[in-house]
């Protein structure tokens, strides 16, 4: 027979694993950091420093550079600089990271020397590429909070076959949570750009597509679409702009499972500062207590479309695709 101390450890172990399950977890979005590669490598090293620093504390389980890696392809120092800085994400214990060629970046022949293949066959988290022989557009898996994910990052204009090969993953990984991580998607206004476009569209029939994440255009924009009843969030951040390069400000993605709510918050490691404006710190709505690829079903039929962009403005559109 069961004491009553028995069955309080069994109730405290089951909540323990239910809670382990709905563990807040973090993404970290690199904004395009080709003038930290070419003029201020110490920024780009703090973020990376500040990742690592910082990995168990926000429990960071992806890092997605969103492109422009260095501002000019052809000079061999800014790759050098880039690579001192991302290779701190891999020592002691590695975070789990991803990068593409943004304009800046190609041709990739530097890109793929130095972010190539090589670098990443035989890590547990990386999953593939295309073309065949480069890591132009490349996956990346994780697991963490009782969720799976994919990452799929796609290089500067991705093109037909691309869009068709990052289709394929999609729905060979239906099971999984879907990122989408391309250079350019989002104007500065949260419209569509002519490759975030081409992109949408060739994805959004994925129910297991929720978010995309893009730089760029130089400054914030965030829009949501509806596509068959399946909400898909599409983040621009880019501050490339700004003082020193972009003082180093990154984008942190907190995630709650217990509240469905995606935090998004906007740090600077190198001025210990958090942008605070709406356009900066805000907050999204995201199921995570329903199966693994389900659509929202809360959303309407069709493809319903809105947006933020720069300076706080909004628009809504719905258009019928």
């Amino acid at each position: 027979m069961l004491t009553l101390i028995s069955l309080m450890l069994i109730v405290l172990s089951l909540l323990g694993v239910k809670q382990g399950f709905a563990e807040d977890f973090s993404i970290i979005v690199l904004p395009d950091t080709q003038y930290y590669s070419e003029s201020y490598p110490a920024i780009f090293e703090t973020q990376a420093q500040w990742i690592v620093n910082n990995k168990d504390a926000l429990n960071i389980v992806h890092v997605a550079h969103v492109g422009d890696i260095v501002e000019d392809w052809d000079e061999q120092y800014q790759w050098d600089n880039a690579d001192a800085a991302m290779t701190l994400l891999e020592n002691p214990d590695g975070v789990p990271y991803s990068v593409l060629p943004g304009n800046h970046d190609q041709p990739t022949t530097l890109y793929n020397q130095y972010f190539g293949i090589n670098r990443f066959q035989g890590r547990s988290y990386y999953g593939g590429h295309y073309p065949p022989g480069s890591n132009d557009n490349n996956y990346t898996l994780f697991s963490t909070s009782g969720m799976d994910f994919i990452v799929i990052s796609l290089g500067m204009n991705p093109s037909s076959n691309v869009l068709d090969w990052a289709d394929a993953r999609l729905k060979e990984y239906a099971n999984r949570r879907a990122i989408v991580v391309s250079h350019h998607l989002l104007e500065l206004d949260a419209t569509f750009g002519t490759p975030g476009l081409a992109t949408y569209d060739a994805l959004k029939d994925n129910p297991n597509l929720f978010l995309m994440l893009c730089g760029h255009r130089h400054g914030e924009a965030k829009r949501v679409d509806i596509s068959n009843g399946n909400t898909i969030h599409t983040l621009l951040a880019d501050y490339q702009e700004g003082t020193n390069g972009g003082d180093g400000w990154l984008r942190i993605l907190k995630f709650s499972p217990l509240d469905d709510r995606m935090r998004v918050e906007t740090y600077s490691p190198t001025l210990n500062l958090y942008e605070t404006d709406s356009d900066s710190q805000f907050e999204l709505s995201y199921d995570m207590s329903s199966s693994q690829g389900d659509p929202d079903t809360t959303g309407t039929s069709g493809d319903n479309r809105s947006g933020g962009g720069g300076g706080g403005g909004c628009f809504i559109q719905t258009l019928g695709m």
